[in-house]
């Protein structure tokens, strides 16, 4: 054998030999001596851990009954419902991406027992069961309560909006649908005549080709024609105003606005208390807050069956409405009203004439004005919209004052007075306090992390599902997911550590 020949296989030797001493093997067709466990593929302190303990001991009956017993056999409910609150943990929201994971991730091996459901199976769970979210709410509530995690003496009240699953475009009134219709039908009527032309010249300009390419349009445009057809009749066996606007593709979704922009969203209400767990939860589709403030403190209430003593909110809840049934309950609210900051402003900053340079008298019931005029009680004034039922104080020495016009559009100028204004002072005066700041700036600190958290974080922005039912169940796992990290953040990590 020629020298050099032999050199090369001695080199080639020295070299694997020295690799081989440096780094560690790469055999993937070694055998186990013992078969692996599901338990080696997760740390002694995963977040899986803490969903497999947490929903091993809720009550599945409900849904386990929906399941026959003949058949082939059925993911277990437990199983499918471990997957969906720990993908909504980690910001997850597919079945593919989900089914996707049970082949690859190990947390997802874990919780799946190494089984690969099918995305349509897993989707179709969280669709079938979107009401019983709403009761593992409270079910997860009830564990943060026994470790000591959802005292409710005090609780700050939120709200922010997130986008439907539809498109704003689609939200029209009455007129725009009809409208939409006619150019619906003009398109089709085009599309037809299109399609006979096709037909006679088939051969020649097809060739190959089927020619049904315009076919499936003109089905496409008739399926969304059937659609429209069906909001239009509902206007007119519902009785619904003309002028009220309606989403083709989810009819409980409206055009609210958020950060600047007018789309088809939700309103998520929610309330956390100082430990930062969501203590109640629900959605609406009204734009306004002013309404929202007792519904959720008496979910609250019942949710973790505890009496309020202090609620924080922002002004977006406040109104007279608001003030006087908190203060039936017996509960202390930290809230500004609309005018609070205004109220706040330096005496330069604020407009001479502006209400709160009215001063009141008790003793004659008047307000006098900032010249010194007098503004006696005239009448009452009851506004049903607003809620609102105020005595109006107007001055009669307007005409001949040389400030009128800086002072009023009008010709005399009119203050209102709400008769439950005193309630209003009472929450300004308690903001004003240096206790009142100290404890309304917890409001910040509780419940509006949580939103940062699921919209930025965990960049939840959009529902997946639609209609206001299902919405309201899939946020209720948005809730839960928030408060099962939680107390994985704060309890569960200390324990097994």
């Amino acid at each position: 054998m020629p020298i050099t020949i032999c050199f090369r296989i001695f080199t080639s030797m020295s070299n694997t030999n020295k690799k081989a001493l440096k780094f560690k093997p790469e055999n993937r067709e070694q055998l186990h001596l013992l078969p692996p466990s599901l338990n080696d593929y997760v740390s002694e302190n995963h977040l899986v851990r803490l969903i497999e303990s947490i929903v091993n001991e809720v009550d599945c009956s409900v849904i386990e009954a929906k399941y026959s017993d003949f058949g082939q056999k059925s993911y277990s409910p437990t199983l499918l419902l471990k997957l969906w609150i720990y993908s909504y943990c980690i910001g997850i929201y597919s079945g593919r991406k989900i089914a996707s994971k049970c082949e690859t991730d190990t947390a997802y091996m874990f919780l799946a027992c190494r089984y690969q459901p099918d995305f349509r199976t897993i989707n179709d769970f969280r669709k079938d069961n979107i009401s019983f979210f709403n009761e593992l709410f409270v079910s997860v509530l009830k564990v943060c309560n026994e470790l000591g995690m959802a005292n409710v003496g005090t609780i700050a009240v939120d709200g922010t909006m997130i986008r439907a699953n539809a498109s704003s475009r689609r939200t029209k009134d009455k007129e725009g649908y009809e409208k939409w219709k006619t150019n619906i039908e003009k398109t089709i009527e085009t599309l037809h005549k299109e399609a006979d032309k096709i037909i006679a010249e088939e051969n020649k300009k097809y060739g190959n080709k089927r020619g049904d390419e315009l076919d499936k349009k003109i089905v496409s445009k008739m399926k969304l024609k059937d659609k429209i057809e069906k909001i239009l009749k509902k206007y007119d066996e519902e009785k619904i105003d003309a002028k009220k606007k309606i989403n083709l593709t989810d009819e409980d979704a409206k055009l609210i606005k958020s950060k600047g922009r007018i789309e088809a969203n939700y309103n998520c209400q929610g309330g956390t208390n100082m430990d930062g767990v969501l203590v109640g939860q629900y959605i609406t589709n009204v734009a306004s807050d002013k309404e929202e403030l007792l519904p959720m403190v008496e979910q609250v209430e019942i949710n973790t069956d505890e009496k309020l003593k202090i609620v924080l909110a922002d002004s977006g809840y406040a109104s007279y409405d608001s003030y006087e049934k908190i203060d039936q309950k017996n509960i202390i609210v930290y809230m500004p009203d609309q005018e609070y900051e205004n109220s706040k402003k330096n005496a330069d900053e604020i407009h001479p004439f502006d209400p709160c340079k009215f001063k009141f008298n008790i003793e004659t019931n008047s307000f006098i004005c900032p010249q010194g005029k007098e503004l006696p009680f005239k009448r009452r004034c009851i506004n049903l919209k607003r809620k609102q039922d105020s005595a109006v104080y107007t001055c009669k020495d307007c005409p001949s004052c040389v400030f009128r016009e800086q002072c009023t559009k009008g010709k005399y100028r009119s203050i209102y007075k709400e008769t439950r204004d005193n309630l209003r002072e009472q929450a300004r005066n308690r903001l004003d306090s240096l206790e009142g700041k100290v404890i309304y700036q917890k409001r910040m600190q509780t419940i509006e992390p949580i939103w940062g958290n699921i919209k930025f974080n965990k960049n939840f922005k959009m529902f997946s599902l639609r209609g206001i039912e299902k919405v309201t169940g899939e946020f209720s796992l948005v809730s839960i997911a928030n408060n099962i990290s939680k107390i994985y953040n704060t309890i569960f990590c200390k324990m097994a550590s």
